[in-house]
């Protein structure tokens, strides 16, 4: 029997979608290997937003495969339109992929654009009783509208759309949508290059449509058309506005041998869609699009892809493994070959990460932990235990592979044992794309197409029921498999990538440290802190009443508008850039004014003050334990670059130049018996730059001990070191760091308040100066356009997409980045190989010191009294043997009762 007739059809303008999205998205939108994926994003979004809104349709996506003779009959047809970009020719192959997936069938017509094949398409299906939708950014189609075709049109964003029928086009235009090609005809589509009638634009052809009738009426009726340039125009422009017409009008018989009665509604695979999109790394999009099938009543849940065998394309069936309970002191399974054991523990939810694990997610916080282990992922045990020191005592320093094992030591109480952490695949995914935002273990195995699964017979000890009844023990189960089975598949990709070494003997040895230092903590004085916070309440008041006199009137001073108003409007100072809400306030723009009056600096203080309050002095004491001290988190793998960051609280921007930041750092106490050690590099990046660079005259500069900004400052300023004022150097210093930081002469210009042409000629002085570090730089970018890609000294690497943008400010950005990443990365190799040299050092020689801090190029050890001086002279020695370079590191060590003192 035939198949069913369909009453509804969906029809895609292909090219339409995936031009929009290319140029709607930014263009370094790419997966983590570097490819481009902007346009393959926002072609899956949208095709996601239709299966949302109307649910599963029967769909055709048309490709364009000609110009259907428009070309013959008018030779400018689409002439003046630049070659398809790059990027996005090497995505427009892959989207009909993305369209099959989807249970869409794709179609080509050679020798025809995709709007006459839609158009053929959609008026035999009117004639055959069919609703059309047809979804395309081309208002041309409006045309075809009539009481069975609407047009979805999409609008800027790419999902941004508005379905029009008969109805909403005369709203629009004014106009019926039989009248839209002599509507062209008369305006001209400079999209198209289809010329029109010049001096006529929408609203006037519009209104001559709306009197006349049609194209033809109009030039049949030149004498009556109001304006004698007007009349000129359409009767010198006659027979362009006849080709007009013609080249706008679609052609609905293109030969087309498609049964309409084959379109029927085809259901995907979850299956298939999920390693699709998933090889795209669409995360979001296949979130959304899980979410509207569901809604359509096609089953995800349990249709995770399946695993690939050599982390390739080829899928396989689902891990099946068998579970046992035992009793804790079992939990590791001995074999002779004695290989890692994945672990995933259940009932940190309140430590860890939200993303740490899938057992974490699914399992609450309760009085006792369930953990799994496997060796080889046909047997996974399951225990319990009361605490993680308990689960420390049995693997009894078993080489182990987890996802995120940092919370599970930080609520470990440091006396027991630790396992060997063999591997750690949060820690591995961020190395290979350290531009991720998440890394939770269900993503993460996916996209390697890994699924696992515990046979329904499989628990050996208590009942199936029991196990069915437990959804906590089969995810923490399942998590130990999938972390057992990502890492092998990892330690390949990092091999591949010549990222092992870094992993293994800087990150892994890294988690326990910092691990230790969270639970530590650090003491903070809080009734110090109070008394600085009352003093700082006077000083912002103080403040206040002065800008306010100089205002003439009170105003909020934290109010960008009200602050404009009184700066721009009252006052007349300069206005430097426009935003959403009226004329900038921001930090750069009153830096560049604030010669212009006195009130500018202090805003400047105001705000410097009142942040200051806000964020540390009056917040800081609310994160104190019962044991007066603060446990920051530090995160490992937040960064790009490598560096460290900290919540709750975040100590990463305390300040040290301000007195009331030398105040703030005076709070921060040691035990008493105890004191600080702090140990900072110095001028750590620009040290890099000179030895990475092989700029010799920097390197003798640290060589002899001068100071470098003064030094630099004689070389591009013309002045004799020991005349530097403080003014000059700091000129210098922002020229050293700028080149660092990849600074344009705008920029430059921009923090130095000076003109443009004066940074530009900072600039090249220096670089005529450092000869090699302009090399240098060159070299890194070039390298990076070439392989998309840069690295530190010691091979993490971080992928440059902005660098094949068409945009020239976003590759300028490609630039910066890629320079900053191999002086500012290397730099958090070096203090990242520092922490983990001083604190295997203090463990060997039985000293009871502990790091406790980490900020910027600072270590803050805090040690008994007895052994303060043993452990700054070994902190120092580790700290420069962290890396042997020309110039060799420095590193400035203080000793005090508190971090200022210390500092």
């Amino acid at each position: 029997m035939p198949a069913q007739r369909p009453r509804e059809l969906l029809l895609i303008d292909g090219n339409s979608l995936a031009y929009r999205a290319y140029f709607a998205l930014p263009e370094e939108l790419a997966t983590s290997k570097g490819e481009p994926t902007n346009a393959i994003f926002g072609f899956a979004s949208m095709l996601v937003k239709l299966v949302g809104e109307f649910g599963l349709k029967p769909t055709l996506v048309v490709w364009d495969a000609g110009m259907s003779g428009r070309e013959e009959a008018y030779e400018p047809y689409k002439a003046q339109r630049e070659e398809t970009p790059d990027l996005l020719q090497e995505q427009l192959a892959k989207l009909p992929e993305l369209v099959e997936a989807l249970g869409f069938r794709n179609l080509r017509v050679e020798g025809y654009e995709a709007d006459d094949v839609i158009a053929t398409l959609a008026r035999r299906a009117a004639r055959e009783g069919i609703d059309v939708i047809v979804v395309t950014g081309d208002r041309d189609m409006f045309q075809i509208v009539d009481d069975h075709i609407k047009v979805l049109a999409t609008a800027r964003g790419i999902t941004d759309t508005k379905l029009y029928d008969r109805e909403a086009v005369l709203a629009r235009y004014g106009i019926p949508p039989e009248l839209i090609p002599d509507f062209v005809g008369l305006k001209g589509d400079t999209s198209d290059n289809i010329p029109g009638v010049p001096g006529i634009g929408e609203k006037t052809a519009a209104e001559l449509l709306q009197r006349f009738g049609s194209l033809e009426a109009v030039l049949e009726h030149v004498d009556e058309v109001p304006g004698p340039k007007r009349r000129e125009n359409l009767r010198a422009h006659a027979h362009e506005a006849r080709v007009s017409k013609q080249l706008a009008t679609v052609i609905d018989e293109v030969p087309i041998a498609l049964d309409l009665d084959e379109l029927q509604v085809e259901p995907p695979d979850p299956q298939r869609v999920r390693e699709v999109f998933m090889r795209f790394e669409l995360r979001e999009p296949l979130r959304r699009l899980e979410e509207a099938l569901a809604a359509a009543g096609v089953a995800v849940d349990g249709a995770s892809p399946t695993a690939s065998g050599d982390g390739g394309d080829r899928a396989r069936e689902a891990i099946e493994f068998e579970v046992k309970r035992v009793p804790l002191p079992e939990l590791v399974p001995a074999t002779a070959a004695e290989g890692p054991v994945a672990l995933a523990l259940a009932g940190l939810a309140d430590e860890a990460d939200e993303e740490s694990s899938l057992a974490a997610q699914a399992s609450p916080s309760g009085e006792t932990l369930t953990v799994a282990a496997c060796r080889a992922r046909e047997e996974v045990r399951v225990a319990e235990a009361e605490s993680v020191d308990a689960v420390l005592l049995t693997l009894d320093r078993a080489r182990i592979t987890v996802h995120d094992w940092k919370p599970a030591l930080r609520k470990a109480s440091g006396e027991s044992p630790l396992p060997t952490l063999a591997h750690d695949t949060r820690i591995a995914a961020w190395l290979l794309d350290a531009l991720r935002r998440r890394y939770p273990l269900d993503e993460l195995a996916e996209e390697r197409q890994l699924v696992a699964r515990p046979r329904a017979d499989s628990v050996q000890s208590g009942s199936t029921a029991e196990w069915d009844g437990a959804p906590q023990l089969r995810a923490v189960a399942t998590a130990a498999v999938l972390t057992h089975e990502l890492a092998r598949l990892q330690r390949r990709e990092l091999e591949r990538e010549g990222l092992t070494r870094l992993f293994e003997d800087v990150e892994l040895p890294l988690v326990p440290i910092l691990a230790a230092m969270e639970r530590v903590g650090i003491r903070l004085d809080v009734e110090r802190l109070r008394a600085v916070s009352s003093g700082l309440a006077e000083q912002i008041a103080d403040l206040e009443r002065r800008i306010w006199e100089l205002a003439g009137e009170r105003f909020t001073i934290g109010s960008p508008q009200q602050l404009g108003r009184i700066l721009f409007d009252k006052l007349g100072l300069s206005r430097k850039r426009r935003g959403k809400t009226g004329f900038s306030t921001d930090a750069r723009v009153l830096q560049q004014i604030r010669h212009e009056h006195p009130i500018v600096p202090l805003i400047e203080q105001w705000r410097e003050l009142t942040k200051l309050k806000s964020t540390y002095i009056d917040s800081l004491p609310q994160y104190v334990a019962a044991d007066g001290r603060l446990h920051t988190t530090f995160n490992q793998t937040g960064t790009a670059t490598g560096r460290l960051s900290s919540t709750n609280p975040n100590l990463q921007n305390i300040p040290i130049k301000t007195e009331l930041g030398r105040g703030v750092r005076s709070a921060f106490v040691a035990d008493p018996g105890w004191l600080f050690v702090s140990a900072d590099y110095s001028q750590v990046e620009l040290r890099l730059l000179a030895h990475i660079a092989g700029e010799e005259r920097l390197k003798r500069f640290f060589r002899e001990g001068v100071d470098v900004h003064a030094a630099t400052a004689a070389e591009i300023l013309g002045v004799r070191p020991e005349e530097a004022d403080p003014a000059t150097r700091s000129k210098a210093k922002m020229v050293n760091y700028g080149i660092v930081y990849g600074l344009s002469a705008f920029g430059l210009a921009d923090r130095l308040a000076i003109p443009r042409e004066e940074a530009q000629e900072f600039i090249e002085r220096y670089f005529e100066r450092f000869p090699a570090v302009r090399r240098f730089i060159d070299e890194t970018i070039e390298r990076a356009r070439r392989e998309g890609k840069v690295r530190t000294l010691f091979g993490r690497l971080r992928r440059v997409p902005e660098l094949r943008s068409r945009q020239r400010q976003t590759q300028m950005l490609g630039e910066r980045l890629a320079v900053n990443m191999v002086i500012q990365g290397t730099a958090a190799d070096v203090i990242k190989i520092a922490m983990v040299r001083c604190d295997r050092e203090l463990a060997a020689r039985g000293l009871r010191a502990r790091l406790v801090l980490q900020i910027h190029d600072e270590l803050l050890f805090e040690a008994p009294e007895e052994e303060a001086q043993e452990v700054a002279d070994l902190v120092r020695r580790e700290m420069v043997a962290a890396l042997e370079m020309d110039p060799p590191l420095a590193v400035d060590v203080g000793i005090g009762r508190n971090w200022l003192e210390a500092k």
